[in-house]
């Protein structure tokens, strides 16, 4: 099971919002998809969780074998980023 935020979130790396500059977050981007991971979202590592940005899957999700193959398979979960459960 692979777990992606059910939203972006308010500070999302993909957001003007963002809590990096525009470079940084280019360099994220590009160290993910050179490296074929996916970004963790900021809120999700402060909780200790393993949750993919939303901005990040919605984007550039297909372009890493790890979401492609969950995506293909039925196995991505969307969940709260700070509990890793499904929203009720």
């Amino acid at each position: 099971m692979l777990k992606v935020c059910e939203q972006k979130c308010n500070e999302c790396l993909f957001s003007k919002n963002r809590i990096v500059s525009k470079e940084r977050m280019k360099e994220i981007i590009a160290e993910c998809l050179e490296e074929d991971r996916y970004f963790v979202c900021h809120k999700a590592t402060i909780a200790n969780k393993d949750v993919v940005c939303r901005g990040f899957y919605e984007k550039f999700g297909l372009q890493t074998n790890a979401i492609r193959v969950c995506d293909r398979r039925g196995w991505v979960h969307f969940v709260n980023p700070t509990t890793g459960c499904p929203e009720e």
